[in-house]
């Protein structure tokens, strides 16, 4: 198997793949990208470990609506200061296959975030996206769930125009 970078797997001519997401910004970032960061998905906080798995299981659901298919893979226990013991959350192996002959797209994302508050510093609300002289804003939005999204969405438009351009296998690897 050999990995290339998707310039050089695809041949979409740009403005079609473009207009493409134009088009879908608003469900893209309005819709998606809002959800995402809306999910308090701490890691460090065992009181919030539930909003880290539900985080991954929206990813494992956005990438199943892609026609991937993915195994969630649950890791070992952690041990919290007080001797507690709480199940780590699962990380997601996913292929999004149309040939495994053609180039490969390898991607990698994590899903959890560093706790945020008003009071840390943020001029807006850390799990509220908002838009701020033509900035986003919101926890997750660059670091990382925003990357992880973005990736899939440009899976999405590659797939809508597979017309003209060949399929790609896309591998993935996303942790809490």
């Amino acid at each position: 198997m050999s990995f290339v970078s998707l310039t050089t797997a695809v041949s979409v001519p740009s403005d079609q793949i473009f207009q493409y997401i134009e088009e879908h910004q608003n469900e893209y970032v309005q819709v998606k990208l809002k959800d995402w960061v809306a999910i308090e998905s701490v890691s460090t906080d065992p009181e919030k470990r539930h909003l880290v798995i539900n985080m991954m299981l929206l990813a494992e659901e956005r990438i199943r609506k892609l026609g991937g298919t993915v195994e969630m893979v649950d890791l070992d226990m952690q041990e919290l200061p007080n001797g507690n013991k709480i199940s780590l959350p699962p990380v997601i192996l996913a292929n999004i296959v149309k040939d495994p002959k053609k180039p490969t797209v390898c991607f990698y994302g994590h899903m959890d975030v560093q706790p945020a508050k008003i009071e840390d510093g943020w001029s807006t609300e850390p799990y509220i996206l908002t838009e701020k002289n033509g900035n986003l804003y919101g926890r997750g939005a660059s670091d990382d769930k925003g990357q992880v999204l973005a990736v899939l969405n440009a899976i999405e438009a590659l797939q809508k125009h597979r017309r003209i351009c060949p399929s790609i296998y896309s591998k993935g690897f996303i942790k809490y």
